[in-house]
């Protein structure tokens, strides 16, 4: 046997010898044998004590860390309530998962087929409601959106191809979900044809508790900016108390208590982008 060829035999063996090492190492030390939750926000809707939630994961214990399909485990453990969201599952060495959960909030409300469903932004259903009243301490109020049929469960996720998420520009808007509910009854989602630029386009239409309503026009486009604008209008509406009203008139309380927000976009894209807009305030 020549040399060159030892050397390669001899190579080969310390590189088994190497992978035998490692495999031994990763079903011992690196197996998993302990496992954690750990919630990163509150939970008073999840009912489910941390032993029941590791438990519902079915994990396998003893095998290695570095050849778990996680994404099994969180499908078994949101399965156990609807509320469950697994943001991820962390390893933490050598042989130890954490179970990273948050709580899904209540952010929409929508009636299909005599009953109310209420749902996460993501619109997952948490649960099931008969008689729906929309107040400050509840879930927005959805309306005017396409429902695909089905036989939908607690659990489900809702299948609405025509749905904008109001809620999360709203939350980039550094609105929170408790002030969201506690402004907004109900959002609305209506289609009409744009004169000016002969295309059809969705109008949403935010209905407040404290008497106003909102159109923001275009809304598929730009429709962070387009709150934002609302939002500082809002904040500032009474201050045109006295000043004059461009169809005749002054403003008044009462007149701006039920007054109407219009918030459009420049048609000229060349221009403008989508983070300009416009508002026009109408008694």
């Amino acid at each position: 046997m020549s040399k060159k060829s030892k050397r390669i035999i001899i190579s080969l063996s310390v590189v088994v010898a190497l992978i035998g090492v490692i495999v031994a190492l990763s079903f011992t030390v690196f197996s998993l044998k302990n496992v954690e939750v750990d919630f990163r926000t509150s939970h008073q809707n999840i009912t489910l004590s941390d032993e029941e939630i590791v438990e519902g994961g079915d994990f396998s214990y003893g095998a290695s860390v570095f050849f778990h399909g996680k994404n099994g485990y969180v499908e078994k453990i949101e399965s156990l309530s609807p509320y469950i969201d697994v943001v991820n599952i962390e390893t933490v060495f050598p042989s130890t998962f954490v179970i990273h959960i948050a709580e899904r909030q209540e952010v929409y409300a929508f009636a299909y087929n005599g009953t109310t469903f209420i749902t996460d932004q993501n619109l997952r259903i948490l649960k099931e409601e008969v008689d729906f009243v929309s107040t400050r301490e509840n879930a927005m109020l959805f309306e005017g959106v396409e429902i695909a049929e089905n036989d939908y469960q607690v659990g489900d996720y809702l299948q609405i191809e025509n749905f904008i998420d109001i809620y999360s520009s709203l939350f980039e808007c550094n609105r929170t979900l408790t002030e969201q509910t506690s402004l907004i009854s109900s959002i609305k989602l209506l289609s009409e044809f744009d004169e000016n630029i002969q295309q059809t386009q969705t109008t949403a239409v935010l209905n407040l508790f404290s008497g106003q309503t909102v159109q923001i026009k275009n809304a598929t486009y730009g429709l962070r900016y387009k709150l934002n604008m609302f939002l500082s209008v809002f904040s500032n509406l009474y201050s045109l108390i006295g000043q004059e009203i461009a169809s005749g008139g002054v403003w008044t309380e009462e007149l701006l208590d039920s007054c109407t927000i219009i918030v459009n976009n420049f048609y000229n894209y060349t221009e403008h982008n989508e983070t300009e807009c416009y508002f026009n305030i109408l008694p």
